[in-house]
C-alpha cells in the first residue's frame, strides 16, 4: 500500500509539472529600437537689482483720473497737463539665471497691486513686462529685463509717500 501511495503521489507531481504551460522565449522589437531622451534644465534664479520708482508728482487741479506710468521707454505724467513729473524715476530690474537659450515666462502673481499713502491713501498699481526672455550666459550671467507700470491719480488722491510690493515670478514653459 506504501508502494502504491508513492507511485500515486508521483504521478500527481508528474501531472502538476505538465499542467504549467511553458515560459515563451522573449521577442525583441523588429525593426528601429526607440529611444529614451530627457532635457534636463538647471533651476531658474530670480534676483531684483533695482526698485521700480516713479519719482516725485505735483498735482495740479484735477477734475478727473489721470495715468502716471514708467517704462523702459521712459515717464508719462498724464495727459490733462495737470500733473508735473520731477525727480528721477527707474524701472525695477531683475535678473533670471537658468539654462541657456532657454525661454522663460515672465508673469505676476497678481494682475495689480496696492501702494499705500504714509497719509492713508491708496493707488493701484498695474505692473508691465515682458512676457519672455531667452537666457543668455555670455558676458554677465543670466538676463536683464526691467518691470514697469502705472498707477491713475485723481483729485481725491492724498498727498504723502506711497509704496508696496509687486511679486514677479519666472518659469521655464
Amino acid at each position: 500500500m506504501t508502494r502504491m501511495m508513492t507511485a500515486g503521489l508521483a504521478g500527481v507531481a508528474a501531472l502538476g509539472l505538465l499542467a504549467v504551460p511553458a515560459a515563451a522565449a522573449p521577442v525583441s522589437v523588429s525593426g528601429a529600437k526607440p529611444t529614451a531622451n530627457v532635457r534636463i534644465l538647471k533651476p531658474l534664479q530670480l534676483t531684483a537689482l533695482r526698485n521700480l520708482d516713479f519719482g516725485t508728482i505735483v498735482m495740479g487741479p484735477l477734475t478727473g483720473n489721470d495715468t502716471v506710468s514708467v517704462t523702459t521707454a521712459g515717464r508719462t505724467c498724464g495727459t490733462s497737463g495737470n500733473l508735473t513729473c520731477t525727480g528721477s524715476f527707474t524701472t525695477a530690474q531683475y535678473r533670471v539665471n537658468g539654462t541657456t537659450n532657454q525661454q522663460v515666462l515672465i508673469t505676476s502673481a497678481s494682475p495689480t497691486y496696492v501702494l499705500t499713502g504714509s497719509n492713508g491713501g491708496s493707488v493701484t498699481l498695474t505692473p508691465s513686462f515682458p512676457g519672455t526672455v531667452v537666457v543668455d550666459n555670455s558676458g554677465n550671467p543670466g538676463v536683464l529685463f526691467q518691470v514697469g507700470g502705472s498707477f491713475l491719480i485723481g483729485p481725491a488722491t492724498p498727498d504723502g509717500v506711497y509704496s508696496g510690493t509687486i511679486d514677479i515670478q519666472v518659469a521655464y514653459p
